[in-house]
Protein backbone atom coordinates (compact mmCIF):
# COMPACT_ATOMS: atom_id res chain seq x y z
CA UNK A 1 0.00 0.00 0.00
CA UNK A 2 2.64 2.27 0.73
CA UNK A 3 4.45 1.52 -2.62
CA UNK A 4 1.34 2.20 -4.36
CA UNK A 5 1.25 5.74 -2.59
CA UNK A 6 4.48 6.69 -3.27
CA UNK A 7 4.20 5.52 -6.86
CA UNK A 8 1.27 8.40 -7.23
CA UNK A 9 2.58 11.69 -8.24
CA UNK A 10 2.31 14.51 -5.88
CA UNK A 11 -0.69 16.16 -7.64
CA UNK A 12 -2.55 12.58 -7.07
CA UNK A 13 -1.48 12.46 -3.50
CA UNK A 14 -2.92 16.07 -3.14
CA UNK A 15 -5.72 15.21 -5.31
CA UNK A 16 -6.59 11.92 -2.89
CA UNK A 17 -6.42 13.95 0.25
CA UNK A 18 -8.44 16.83 -1.18
CA UNK A 19 -10.98 14.30 -1.69
CA UNK A 20 -10.73 12.38 1.45
CA UNK A 21 -11.36 15.82 3.42
CA UNK A 22 -14.15 17.01 1.50
CA UNK A 23 -15.75 13.12 2.41
CA UNK A 24 -14.91 13.58 5.69
CA UNK A 25 -16.62 17.50 5.46
CA UNK A 26 -19.28 16.30 3.26
CA UNK A 27 -20.15 13.28 6.35
CA UNK A 28 -19.79 15.60 8.97
CA UNK A 29 -22.15 18.11 7.36
CA UNK A 30 -24.76 15.26 6.64
CA UNK A 31 -24.47 14.24 10.48
CA UNK A 32 -25.32 17.36 11.60
CA UNK A 33 -27.79 18.33 8.92
CA UNK A 34 -29.73 15.87 10.27
CA UNK A 35 -29.60 16.77 13.81
CA UNK A 36 -30.59 20.77 12.87
CA UNK A 37 -33.10 19.32 11.03
CA UNK A 38 -34.57 16.65 13.35
CA UNK A 39 -34.10 19.86 15.79
CA UNK A 40 -36.20 22.15 13.74
CA UNK A 41 -38.97 19.98 13.27
CA UNK A 42 -39.11 19.87 16.71
CA UNK A 43 -39.49 23.54 17.23
CA UNK A 44 -41.78 23.75 14.61
CA UNK A 45 -44.37 21.59 16.22
CA UNK A 46 -43.35 23.42 19.55
CA UNK A 47 -44.28 26.50 17.81
CA UNK A 48 -47.51 25.21 16.57
CA UNK A 49 -48.81 23.83 20.18
CA UNK A 50 -47.90 27.61 21.56
CA UNK A 51 -49.91 29.03 18.76
CA UNK A 52 -52.43 26.56 19.25
CA UNK A 53 -52.75 27.33 23.27
CA UNK A 54 -52.39 31.42 22.27
CA UNK A 55 -55.68 30.74 20.10
CA UNK A 56 -57.48 29.30 22.77
CA UNK A 57 -56.17 31.98 25.45
CA UNK A 58 -57.14 34.58 22.86
CA UNK A 59 -60.75 32.80 22.70
CA UNK A 60 -60.80 32.72 26.84
CA UNK A 61 -59.70 36.60 27.38
CA UNK A 62 -62.59 37.38 24.56
CA UNK A 63 -65.20 35.52 26.50
CA UNK A 64 -64.08 36.77 29.86
CA UNK A 65 -63.89 40.42 28.12
CA UNK A 66 -67.86 39.95 27.13
CA UNK A 67 -68.64 38.89 30.56
CA UNK A 68 -66.76 41.92 31.99
CA UNK A 69 -68.98 43.94 29.89
CA UNK A 70 -71.43 41.81 31.28
CA UNK A 71 -71.49 42.41 34.75
CA UNK A 72 -70.69 46.07 34.28
CA UNK A 73 -74.55 46.60 32.46
CA UNK A 74 -75.90 44.50 35.46
CA UNK A 75 -73.92 46.73 37.64
CA UNK A 76 -75.03 49.58 36.24
CA UNK A 77 -78.91 48.62 36.34
CA UNK A 78 -78.48 47.16 40.17
CA UNK A 79 -77.08 50.97 41.23
CA UNK A 80 -80.14 52.79 39.71
CA UNK A 81 -82.64 50.03 41.21
CA UNK A 82 -80.99 51.15 43.95
CA UNK A 83 -80.58 54.30 44.15
CA UNK A 84 -84.69 54.09 43.74
CA UNK A 85 -85.15 52.64 46.92
CA UNK A 86 -86.32 54.82 50.14
CA UNK A 87 -83.75 55.25 52.36
CA UNK A 88 -85.87 53.84 55.58
CA UNK A 89 -88.24 50.79 54.35
CA UNK A 90 -90.77 49.19 56.68
CA UNK A 91 -93.08 46.81 56.26
CA UNK A 92 -96.18 49.42 55.04
CA UNK A 93 -94.15 50.73 52.07
CA UNK A 94 -93.86 46.14 50.64
CA UNK A 95 -98.02 46.46 50.78
CA UNK A 96 -98.62 50.07 49.73
CA UNK A 97 -97.17 49.48 46.75
CA UNK A 98 -98.31 46.37 45.67
CA UNK A 99 -101.54 47.64 46.70
CA UNK A 100 -101.11 50.94 44.57
CA UNK A 101 -100.56 49.12 41.36
CA UNK A 102 -103.31 46.50 41.94
CA UNK A 103 -105.76 49.45 42.44
CA UNK A 104 -104.45 51.48 39.06
CA UNK A 105 -104.24 47.53 36.92
CA UNK A 106 -107.96 47.06 38.02
CA UNK A 107 -107.04 43.59 40.29
CA UNK A 108 -107.53 42.45 43.39
CA UNK A 109 -105.49 41.66 46.26
CA UNK A 110 -106.74 38.30 47.68
CA UNK A 111 -104.06 37.04 49.90
CA UNK A 112 -100.82 39.19 51.53
CA UNK A 113 -99.02 36.14 53.37
CA UNK A 114 -95.47 37.12 54.12
CA UNK A 115 -93.15 33.81 55.49
CA UNK A 116 -92.80 35.71 58.95
CA UNK A 117 -93.90 38.89 60.33
CA UNK A 118 -92.59 42.15 59.13
CA UNK A 119 -92.35 43.86 62.00
CA UNK A 120 -88.51 43.08 62.67
CA UNK A 121 -88.03 44.16 59.03
CA UNK A 122 -85.07 46.04 59.46
CA UNK A 123 -82.92 43.59 61.53
CA UNK A 124 -83.52 40.88 58.69
CA UNK A 125 -80.85 39.69 56.53
CA UNK A 126 -81.56 39.09 52.52
CA UNK A 127 -84.52 39.43 51.27
CA UNK A 128 -88.48 38.59 52.78
CA UNK A 129 -90.72 36.16 50.62
CA UNK A 130 -94.33 37.32 50.49
CA UNK A 131 -96.85 34.81 48.97
CA UNK A 132 -99.30 36.98 47.18
CA UNK A 133 -102.88 36.33 45.56
CA UNK A 134 -104.65 38.51 42.90
CA UNK A 135 -107.82 38.37 40.89
CA UNK A 136 -108.73 40.15 37.59
CA UNK A 137 -108.70 40.14 34.07
CA UNK A 138 -105.57 38.99 32.13
CA UNK A 139 -104.30 42.20 30.22
CA UNK A 140 -104.56 43.59 33.92
CA UNK A 141 -103.19 40.97 35.53
CA UNK A 142 -100.22 40.63 32.94
CA UNK A 143 -100.11 44.82 33.28
CA UNK A 144 -99.55 44.08 37.52
CA UNK A 145 -96.98 41.84 37.43
CA UNK A 146 -94.82 43.65 34.86
CA UNK A 147 -95.40 46.85 37.27
CA UNK A 148 -94.78 44.24 40.02
CA UNK A 149 -91.39 43.65 39.00
CA UNK A 150 -90.26 47.00 37.74
CA UNK A 151 -90.53 47.79 42.18
CA UNK A 152 -87.01 48.87 43.39
CA UNK A 153 -87.54 46.84 46.52
CA UNK A 154 -88.59 43.59 44.26
CA UNK A 155 -85.60 41.09 44.34
CA UNK A 156 -87.45 38.65 42.13
CA UNK A 157 -90.65 37.10 41.56
CA UNK A 158 -90.01 33.58 41.99
CA UNK A 159 -93.21 31.60 40.86
CA UNK A 160 -96.18 32.42 39.06
CA UNK A 161 -99.16 30.35 38.71
CA UNK A 162 -102.07 31.48 36.67
CA UNK A 163 -105.82 29.85 36.37
CA UNK A 164 -109.04 30.19 34.98
CA UNK A 165 -112.29 30.66 37.22
CA UNK A 166 -114.85 27.53 37.30
CA UNK A 167 -116.98 27.43 34.78
CA UNK A 168 -120.05 28.46 36.43
CA UNK A 169 -118.36 31.76 37.52
CA UNK A 170 -117.41 34.70 35.10
CA UNK A 171 -114.48 33.18 32.84
CA UNK A 172 -112.79 36.74 32.14
CA UNK A 173 -111.90 36.07 35.08
CA UNK A 174 -108.34 35.13 36.13
CA UNK A 175 -106.47 33.53 39.87
CA UNK A 176 -102.93 34.29 39.85
CA UNK A 177 -100.89 33.24 42.54
CA UNK A 178 -96.93 34.10 42.86
CA UNK A 179 -94.30 34.44 45.39
CA UNK A 180 -91.72 37.78 45.53
CA UNK A 181 -88.85 38.16 46.92
CA UNK A 182 -88.73 41.71 49.19
CA UNK A 183 -85.37 42.93 49.59
CA UNK A 184 -84.59 44.11 53.66
CA UNK A 185 -82.73 46.97 54.66
CA UNK A 186 -79.64 44.92 55.35
CA UNK A 187 -80.13 43.27 52.05
CA UNK A 188 -80.04 46.27 50.13
CA UNK A 189 -76.74 47.20 52.43
CA UNK A 190 -75.54 44.34 51.11
CA UNK A 191 -75.83 44.82 47.61
CA UNK A 192 -74.51 48.40 48.16
CA UNK A 193 -71.58 46.58 49.77
CA UNK A 194 -71.29 43.99 46.26
CA UNK A 195 -71.47 47.19 43.88
CA UNK A 196 -68.24 48.87 45.49
CA UNK A 197 -66.18 45.56 44.70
Amino acid sequence: MMAQWKALSIWHRFGFLVGVMLLCLLGIHLFKWQQMSHSLEELQREVAHLDQEGHGLLQKTDSLKAIERDINVLREILAARIQQLPEYIESKVFRRDVMGIAKRRSVTVRVWKPEGPLTGIQGAEGSIQIAVRVEGDFEGTVHFLDDLRQLAWVESISSIVMAGRSENEDSSTLITNLVMHGLTPLGIEHVQQLLKT
